[in-house]
This record gives C-alpha cells, sequence and structure tokens, in this order.
C-alpha cells in the first residue's frame, strides 16, 4: 500500500462536499469571523493565540483570488455571504499534511515502511482529525506544527543538524501560537531531552554534565526550547497592531477567560480528560433534519449530523497498545540501566509515551470545560504504539498473530465506515442515525 494511496484517500474524505454543509459548524461562529475581521480591519477580541486565525484569514483571501469564485470587496462583506469552501480549504489541507508529516516522522523514528504506513492508515481514519480538517476550525493547525516540530527535532538529533533543530523551534513556537495547547509537544521535546541527558550521563559514566550537554550541542538546546517563545511573540506582532492593544492586555484578558469563573462555564459538550480515551463524550458539532419521500405514503424523516467522533476501535486498540507499551518502557529502562547500554526500543518507546503523557496529563489540572477534541495530539502518538505492536506482530508471521492483527485492522476499518455518515455530515435516516448512537452519552 502506497503512501500516496493513502494521501488520495486522505484528501477524498477530507475534501469531499467540504463547502455543502452551511456556516457556521461549532466554533466556525468564532475563527472565520476573526479570520475576516483581519482582512476587513475590524477590531475584535479571541481566547487563542492568533496564527490560527491568520491562517484561515490567508484561505479567504487566496480563494477569491481564483477566477471562478465571486468577486467580494472586502471591508463590506458579512461572513453569512463568503462560500465555508474559502476557509475550510486550509484545514483540509492541512489534514492531510498532517498524514504525510506523520509517515515522515514514523520513518525516521523506526526505518521501516510498514510501521509508516500503518501509523498514516491510523490519522487517515481517525474520525476526530477528519472532521476538524473538515471544518474552518484551528485545532488541526497546531497538531500539524506540532509533528512536523517533532520530526525535524529527531532529524536534528540523527543528524545533529542545527539547522533541523531551528525549524524544529520555529514549529514548536507555530503551535503555541494558534493554541496554548502546543506546549504539549515542546513539553515531550524536553522529557526526550531529559532523559537522554541522565541516561547518557549514568550509563556512559559522564561525570561532569558539561561533557553531555556538548554531545548534544548547546546551541540546539536554545533552539529548540527558546527559540519557540521568540517565534511565539513575533506571530503576535500583526494582531497587535491590527486591534490596537497591547501583550500585556492581551493575555490577562485570555488568562482570565481561562483560568478565572471556569466553573459559570459550563458546555453541555465538555467531558473530563480521563474519558477521552474511551469515548465517553463526543461532540455534536451540526444538526439538521427534514422530511424526504419515501417508496411509501408516508414521508421518511432524515438527520444530516456531523459529530466529532474518533474512531472506536481505533481508540480502543491505541489505548491498550499505550498501556502495554508503557509497561514495556520500564523494563526497557530498566535493562538499559542494568546492562549500562541503552536498547533501541528504549528511546522509540519514550518518544512515543512522552509525546502521549506530555500531551495528556496536563489536562488532569485543568479547570475550565474541556472537550474530546482537546485528546487529538495525545491520540496521534497512541495511533503510533498501535503501529508499532501491530508491525511487530505482521513480522512473527504466525497464524495466532494473523489472526490477531487482521482482527484490528479490519475492525478499525469497518468502524471507519459505519460511523463516517456522522463525521462527513452525510444524509442519513433518523434509524440509521440513532443506530450509531450507542451510548446516550453520544448524542
Amino acid at each position: 500500500m502506497p503512501i500516496g494511496f493513502l494521501l488520495l484517500i486522505g484528501s477524498i474524505l477530507r475534501f469531499y462536499n467540504l463547502g455543502q454543509i452551511p456556516w457556521p459548524v461549532f466554533d466556525e461562529v468564532f475563527y472565520p469571523v476573526f479570520a475576516l475581521n483581519y482582512l476587513e480591519g475590524k477590531n475584535f477580541f479571541s481566547v487563542h493565540p492568533p496564527l490560527g486565525s491568520y491562517l484561515l484569514s490567508l484561505g479567504i483571501y487566496l480563494y477569491h483570488l481564483l477566477p471562478w469564485t465571486e468577486v467580494i470587496s472586502f471591508g463590506t462583506t458579512d461572513i453569512e455571504d463568503i462560500n465555508p469552501l474559502a476557509f475550510r480549504w486550509v484545514s483540509a489541507l492541512s489534514g492531510v499534511m498532517l498524514i504525510y508529516v506523520g509517515y515522515k516522522l514514523a520513518l525516521e523514528i523506526f526505518n521501516q515502511r510498514g510501521f509508516a504506513l500503518l501509523v498514516a492508515l491510523f490519522l487517515t481514519l481517525d474520525g476526530s482529525l477528519l472532521v476538524d480538517s473538515r471544518l474552518g476550525l484551528i485545532n488541526i493547525f497546531f497538531s500539524l506544527f506540532g509533528l512536523m516540530a517533532m520530526l525535524f527535532f529527531i532529524k536534528g538529533i540523527k543528524g545533529n543538524s542545527l539547522s533541523y533543530f531551528a525549524l524544529a523551534g520555529f514549529l514548536l513556537g507555530a503551535a503555541v501560537s494558534v493554541k496554548w495547547n502546543g506546549l504539549g509537544f515542546w513539553l515531550s521535546g524536553l522529557l526526550l531531552t531529559l532523559q537522554f541527558f541522565i541516561l547518557h550521563k549514568y550509563i556512559t559514566h559522564h561525570q561532569d554534565m558539561k561533557e553531555v550537554i556538548t554531545i548534544f550541542h548547546f546551541k540546539a538546546l536554545g533552539l529548540v526550547f527558546l527559540l519557540p517563545f521568540i517565534v511565539y511573540l513575533a506571530f503576535w506582532l500583526p494582531d497587535l497592531l491590527h486591534n490596537n492593544s497591547n501583550l500585556i492586555d492581551q493575555h490577562s484578558q485570555m488568562i482570565s477567560y481561562h483560568f478565572e469563573n471556569t466553573d459559570q462555564k459550563f458546555h453541555p459538550y465538555s467531558s473530563p480528560w480521563y474519558t477521552w480515551p474511551m469515548m465517553i463524550r463526543p461532540i455534536a458539532y451540526f444538526f439538521e433534519s427534514g422530511a424526504q419521500s419515501g417508496s411509501v405514503i408516508v414521508d421518511v424523516e432524515v438527520f444530516k449530523a456531523i459529530h466529532l467522533f474518533p474512531n472506536p476501535a481505533l481508540n480502543f486498540f491505541s489505548l491498550i497498545a499505550v498501556v502495554i507499551l508503557s509497561l514495556k518502557w520500564i523494563g526497557y529502562l530498566s535493562e538499559s540501566l542494568g546492562n549500562r547500554t541503552i536498547r533501541e526500543e528504549l528511546y522509540l518507546s519514550s518518544f512515543i509515551l512522552f509525546g502521549f503523557y506530555a500531551n495528556f496529563l496536563p489536562w488532569a489540572l485543568a479547570s475550565r470545560s474541556t472537550f474530546i477534541y482537546h485528546y487529538q495530539p495525545a491520540a496521534i502518538f497512541s495511533f503510533f504504539a498501535l503501529a508499532y505492536f501491530i508491525y511487530r506482530l505482521i513480522q512473527r508471521n504466525t497464524f495466532e498473530t494473523k489472526l490477531l492483527y487482521s482482527f484490528a485492522l479490519v475492525l478499525i476499518l469497518l468502524s471507519s465506515i459505519y460511523w463516517l455518515p456522522i463525521q462527513l455530515g452525510l444524509e442519513i435516516s433518523d434509524e440509521s442515525f440513532y443506530s450509531k448512537m450507542w451510548f446516550d452519552s453520544w448524542i
């Protein structure tokens, strides 16, 4: 299965009927409006950093340069007059790019094409990433930038290249400039670096920490862990000039929104962080009902719905993979310390697990309403864990292992097909809709 085929499937899923669902869907009431405000010179306040809205603004501008699109005059245009495709195509393209970046990252950390293709397959089929890739929302942007940052971070380590470390630092800054959630990627890189220091000091008997820092290159640390905050500040400049504001006031308002009076901001689709891997509370983004003439006298009631709905089978198997890999990591670490030799599996499992936990566990500290889409970056790393174990099963080539991984892959594929209509917003009967809502909390 070539990567090109997966990218084609991913593109079809993300671009199909992209402009058919009317605006607004869920938080499209905010971000596309902010994007248009930039083009029209209108002041506004957002509770998130500005890069996500910049990208949607760029999408609207470029879309209306196309010869077959309607000519509009920025300054007198309302968001209702704009084709939703104008601000959704950037998200869709980013969603396709995420698949490819995940594939390349998988090759960097474990140079096996089968493993990388499994990662790309899971990124293609995950319902949560798919839905947010089809709307004028910003979650997909920081996941893309964060994953790109990790790709160049690993390339920098393997090639001892400052240019790669600089790219990693820039992209980490870009991720945080979309949402502060992007700090999870920064934290995962920091944890990997700290582990590197500790292991090399203990196992290679470096008594002087300066020698260890020299191995990793001190300049690289600054590029990866300090440059992001400089980039973050730089991305704020256009917004501050546009809104005639200052950085301190802007961040004071943002901090107030995210951390004060959070008990008064309950949302019916919010869910605690520890429920996300089990998919307890997906989010209904869009719902529309109507009647359709049937073959009998009575009309058939039809629904058109978009749910932020991860792939249940993929979520379940990925969670199991993370648990097993966490237990194996303890064994890899103990063995490496005992034998004074670092196992290759320790590096791979550390990358996956630090990425998962750094993007997942900090949400335990959140007092504001949280949603299942906050799980997306952690879920991406859980897909790496599942791909690793399935690839190992494929290598064993026994009847039992073939049965096991075939069962998992078929179930993931069938789950994707079964719940696809409520991820793409396809028109289905009310009976079909409710048959997909296995639990009351899913509605």
